[in-house]
């Protein structure tokens, strides 16, 4: 499996920014995971839209889903224009409904929401979710490809569910948007080294970060608990 980074900051991006967006890419599949605000023009770097077939939003919140309503515009024309027959798959949790309903859009999109039971199979991608700890309705995700994993925690505080979801990853995006200190619906850079650390992941990647708050900082942080940590960046690439 091959991760591309298309945004990682959160709430808000910093100039020339994205918030969150990811391409996960194995073989003839690729899978777009969350849609924040300038993801879709990121995306078409690597792949035209009538290309995209799936994609997972890990909760509703605009910073993780905001482009979807862009996209659905661009599907829509593309549709008219005959170069986009089928709509695209959603997978995404079916609350809070008054933003779900917004991607209701003249059937661009083929909903399907998602829970703890869900399991899908794209590919040679196995995918799983477990709910977080936010005020709305997130699932970290986890994608397995024979003995390779790549787990997603989404948005969260520290919750020993998503030690038990990522023990043994490979690669573990996490959410580390805040410094030890502050508090609130994330987690900080120390957390997330010390869900790393205790679920015995082999890579930690830094996202969901603030454009307030050095990265540096953040690095340093993070390091202290867990020594292969790495701070997402724009484009950045990582094979599994």
């Amino acid at each position: 499996m091959k991760i591309t980074v298309l945004g990682f900051y959160g709430p808000f991006p910093a100039p020339y920014g994205a918030t969150s967006g990811y391409i996960v890419e194995d073989e003839d599949t690729h899978i777009l995971l969350d849609c924040g605000s300038g993801v879709i023009s990121r995306y078409q770097r690597y792949y035209d839209l009538n290309e995209l077939k799936h994609v997972i939003l890990s909760h509703l919140h605009s910073d993780h889903m905001s482009d979807m309503l862009v996209l659905r515009y661009a599907l829509d024309i593309l549709r008219a224009r005959g170069t986009v027959n089928d709509p695209v798959n959603v997978y995404c949790p079916a609350t809070p409904e008054n933003v779900l309903e917004e991607l209701k859009f003249k059937d661009v999109f083929k909903i399907h929401t998602i829970n703890e039971e869900t399991v899908l199979n794209i590919g040679e991608i196995e995918i799983s979710f477990k709910k977080m700890n936010h005020p709305v309705e997130t699932y970290a995700v986890k994608m397995k490809k024979g003995d390779k994993i790549f787990v997603y925690s989404a948005d969260t505080v520290y919750t020993e569910e998503l030690i038990a979801l990522a023990e043994g990853a490979d690669l573990l995006l996490c959410d580390g948007n805040f410094l030890t200190g502050m508090q609130g619906p994330h987690m900080t850079a120390a957390e997330a080294a010390e869900i790393a650390k205790k679920a015995g992941c082999k890579k930690l990647i830094l996202t969901h970060l603030s454009p307030l708050i050095s990265i540096k900082d953040y690095y340093d942080e993070a390091k202290k608990v867990f020594e292969n940590t790495e701070i997402a960046r724009d484009f950045e690439v990582y094979v599994i």
